[in-house]
């Protein structure tokens, strides 16, 4: 079977540290023949870091997007330019995979999947929640009803964004500490969170929320708690507290409620969903931090095999305008209700510069 041809548009934090070591893993799958940065020597030594002859790399994505052999961009860049990349990419041809949220606002993340609609091409959202092992356990779970019907949940997330700054994290990027996007850290990390939240229980019909202000560039909000309803009568406690640390074991995390038991999550990388059910508890091994390896197996299959993509624009446009109703939520002091809305599969009909660092 033909290795899908790619081209990498940003060679950040999200490249070395999720999409590079999981491409390393799919090399019957993936050639990488072209790589972009707006440092053209980050970008020419990754290139022959990959083995690529330094005229593979460039420092202008659209000269990479020219290129004929290309058959997928991969675009990884700062959230605020995340339309006018995805967008080039499409207009030229290619297939896409774009780092999430899918844009900086739902206007533009409207306008990608008409794009990509009206090109024909297919298109991912690098929304890794949708493929890690624990997240597809627990969906199964919930799905097979092993906990009867969900009635609560409360989904807890508490990190020092200025300390992973100084600590090597992602928050160390210029781009997330003064960002250029509605959100900051809510809308970069917590999209995360609310993709999450979609993906176990459907579509939120209704949120009232509340926000701390914090005088911080990264983010308007140092605290958010927010109360949500979803289909099936099912209702949940959702917290993202951006600078503070937990240090009572064991961790709030993940725990949903249901009629017949409970589903407990520590943390994303504990390795083990324990169950409760039944008088009887399991702890269920996973292995943590293999989302982007498997979304990059669907990316292949979508394209090869026409199996359907997990993580659709058009899911991710339903995480984007969610985070923004929670905003919209904080700042009218009002619960709103969303509009609901049919999330259409992707289908694939088969065919014969910017400012800041990448």
């Amino acid at each position: 079977m033909d290795k899908v041809k790619l081209g990498v548009i940003g060679l950040g934090l999200a490249w070395e540290r999720l999409h590079a070591p999981a491409l390393a893993r799919l090399g019957d799958k993936f050639e990488i023949v072209a790589v972009c940065d707006l440092n053209e020597t980050k970008a020419t030594e990754v290139a022959v870091f990959l083995g690529l002859h330094h005229s593979a790399a460039c420092s202008d994505y659209r000269r990479l997007l020219a290129r004929p052999d290309i058959e997928a961009a991969v675009c990884l860049v700062p959230i605020e330019e995340n339309f006018q990349v995805a967008q080039a990419a499409i207009l030229a041809g290619k297939h896409v995979i774009t780092e999430k949220p899918l844009a900086a606002t739902p206007a533009e993340g409207e306008l990608l999947i008409e794009l990509k609609n009206s090109h024909r091409i297919q298109m991912m959202v690098a929304e890794n929640i949708r493929y890690e092992e624990e997240n597809t356990l627990i969906k199964s779970l919930i799905s097979d009803k092993t906990i009867g019907d969900v009635v609560y949940f409360i989904d807890n997330h508490i990190v020092e964004f200025a300390q992973q700054a100084k600590t090597g994290g992602f928050a160390q990027t210029d781009w997330r500490q003064h960002p250029g996007f509605a959100g900051g850290v809510l809308l970069d990390s917590g999209v995360h969170h609310i993709a999450r939240m979609r993906y176990f229980f459907g579509e939120v019909k209704t949120i009232a929320a509340a926000g701390r202000p914090s005088h911080e560039n990264f983010s308007p909000y140092s605290c958010v708690n927010a109360l949500l309803a979803f289909g099936d009568n099912i209702t949940g406690h959702y917290s993202f507290f951006v600078e503070g640390q937990e240090t009572q074991a064991p961790l709030v995390g993940l725990r949903i409620f249901g009629s017949q038991g409970q589903i407990y999550l520590e943390g994303r990388g504990c390795g083990f969903v324990n169950l409760s059910c039944k008088g009887s508890h399991t702890a269920i091994p996973y292995t943590p931090s293999q989302g982007y390896f498997h979304e990059y197996q669907n990316f292949h299959a979508a394209l090869r095999l026409g199996q359907e993509i997990t993580s659709t624009p058009e899911k991710a446009l339903g995480d984007l305008e969610t985070i923004f109703s929670l905003m919209d939520a904080i700042t009218t002091e009002q619960a709103l209700t969303l509009p609901r809305k049919k999330i259409a599969t992707q289908v694939f009909f088969p065919s014969g510069a910017p400012a800041n660092s990448y």
